[in-house]
């Protein structure tokens, strides 16, 4: 008798194709999972901004067992009253509240969001970021889960000097507050599941963020200093530093960088620009040193895994270890200023016996935490029935 799937929806607001961001290749690989286990679960994908024609039919075509609804945040404004009364004025009194911290759910689109879920019968929620916790308030008869991303109160404090005047501690008491809606809270960063262990009654799972496991090639890399990112406000202030403070120390050596990050690096007779890419397999595969200038930004560093699962060295500061269960002997070489960060990248270059050392920490450390098989062997565990 064949058993009945696990029906299960599952929220990220971005469309996964739309940049290389870490928190995109985590969706797509959650997606993959979902996708290669189409034979016990009905996964359904909601999402809302960034969305083409071209990208939906690709996400078809890619995820072909994933049914794929994209609702826009607003209503339609075809009934302009009713735009009015379900949208603009209930954000309008939230805004004047003061209860706009961290919530960006309109009641509309959390209306629409669980008609879905009554009427479809899902078993199990997943929510991307506690930005959206709000879509399963008083929601009853599903499992709820937010898959935190990051931790938002920090995340907010550090992005700019206005979002420190709106006080600490009613950010963080809204964020408590909207985690404690759900069931299950996930984090990939072991210092933020201190946190949420603290701050909570529910239940808290560290999630072994993975990779499949990469080809690993020894061969001549043909490029000296390899940087993958987004152009995030974290990213845009650590590559200027690194540019400024670390590149003038590094005489002989490029620095190839690929991402979005490229439209603010400014032209360097050291830097190539590749913009962005369709295989970074190939980039992690001919880069011999991964650099990672991280100055600010919570949660654990996706492109510091990437290239570890390869056995790429990685020159980073302090922050680009942040979540990683090891801090030491995990591949990572820390330097804070910008004199230590270029040595660090020189000896890696010049001391043969050095480099392999640190690329066989890396990959013990990847294959010790950070295997696709420990993840997905944690995911049937949860959605699986036996």
């Amino acid at each position: 008798m064949t058993k009945k799937k696990s029906k299960i929806l599952y929220n990220m607001a971005e469309n996964p194709f739309w940049s290389k961001a870490g928190n995109l290749t985590r969706c797509l690989q959650m997606l993959s999972y979902f996708e290669d286990r189409n034979a016990y679960l009905d996964v359904t994908f909601f999402s809302s901004i960034n969305w083409n024609t071209a990208d939906e039919e690709r996400f078809r075509k890619t995820f072909p067992s994933i049914k794929l609804v994209v609702e826009s945040f607003k209503s339609s404004k075809s009934n302009r009253i009713k735009y009015f009364l379900t949208d603009k004025l209930p954000w309008m009194l939230k805004k004047f509240l003061g209860n706009l911290q961290v919530s960006r759910v309109s009641q509309s689109f959390k209306e629409r969001f669980q008609q879905l879920v009554r009427e479809e019968g899902f078993e199990q929620v997943i929510i991307s970021y506690v930005e959206y916790a709000e879509l399963v308030a008083g929601l009853d008869g599903v499992k709820k889960i937010v898959d935190t991303h990051d931790f938002f109160t920090l995340q907010k404090m550090q992005k700019n000097e206005e979002a420190k005047q709106l006080h600490f501690d009613k950010i963080f008491k809204e964020e408590i507050e909207l985690l404690q809606l759900f069931d299950e809270i996930w984090t990939y960063s072991v210092e933020e599941q201190y946190i949420f262990n603290q701050f909570t009654n529910q239940a808290v799972e560290l999630i072994p963020l993975s990779f499949a496991k990469p080809i690993r090639i020894n061969q001549s890399r043909t490029y000296d200093l390899i940087y993958v990112a987004s152009d995030n406000p974290h990213n845009i202030q650590s590559i200027l530093w690194f540019v400024d403070s670390v590149l003038p120390k590094i005489n002989g050596l490029t620095l190839h960088i690929f991402g979005k990050i490229c439209r603010v690096v400014p032209d360097h007779v050291q830097i190539v620009k590749h913009g962005m890419v369709d295989d970074l397999d190939k980039v992690y595969q001919n880069g011999k040193i991964a650099i990672c200038p991280m100055l600010s930004g919570t949660g654990i560093k996706i492109k510091v895994l990437e290239a570890l699962s390869y056995g790429i060295p990685v020159v980073t500061n302090r922050r680009g270890v942040d979540g990683l269960v090891n801090k030491i002997q995990n591949g990572c070489v820390l330097a804070e200023d910008g004199s230590d960060f270029a040595q660090a990248i020189m000896e890696l270059a010049n001391d043969e016996k050095q480099y392999q050392q640190i690329s066989k920490e890396g990959i013990d450390f990847y294959d010790s935490f950070y295997t696709q098989q420990k993840e997905w062997d944690l995911f049937d565990r949860k959605f699986i029935k036996r």
